[in-house]
């Protein structure tokens, strides 16, 4: 495995930290992005808009697509407990969002990921989908 498949899971780590400190500064006290989910499905929050200047959402499923002004897509679903959780899939669809070359296979990116978990970085809920350990 080349350090490309790694270097793909690390941005996308770091895009969702930053979608997640912009929803943090909008709602304190919420349960992360899983609180953009909740709040739609209250009727409290429309389907789509804009949690800053720098961040729009778009719930969908059981998740929310976040888009930061520099057209960054960060794509997440949400496990029933509201833990977040993205596939290699999410993962790839930021690289292209952001013109960024993208790893040869889906099945790299999952390597990279599983690399990660055994380093305690991320975990997986379920097969094919992680999580980062905070």
């Amino acid at each position: 495995m080349t350090g490309q498949p790694l270097r793909e899971v690390e941005a996308y780590l770091q895009a969702l930290s930053r979608v997640r400190s912009a929803v943090q500064r909008c709602h304190p006290g919420g349960q992360g992005l899983a609180s953009i989910l909740h709040l739609y499905r209250s009727r409290s929050l429309e389907k789509a808009g804009r949690i800053q200047e720098s961040v729009e959402y778009n719930v969908h499923g059981s998740g929310c697509l976040f888009i930061e002004a520099s057209g960054a897509e960060v794509d997440v679903d949400f496990l029933e407990e509201g833990t977040e959780v993205f596939d290699a899939w999410r993962i790839r669809r930021l690289s292209v969002s952001i013109g960024e070359e993208s790893s040869e296979s889906l099945d790299e990116i999952v390597a990279a990921c599983r690399k990660l978990v055994s380093l305690g970085r991320l975990s997986e809920p379920r097969s094919g989908w992680f999580s980062a350990v905070e």
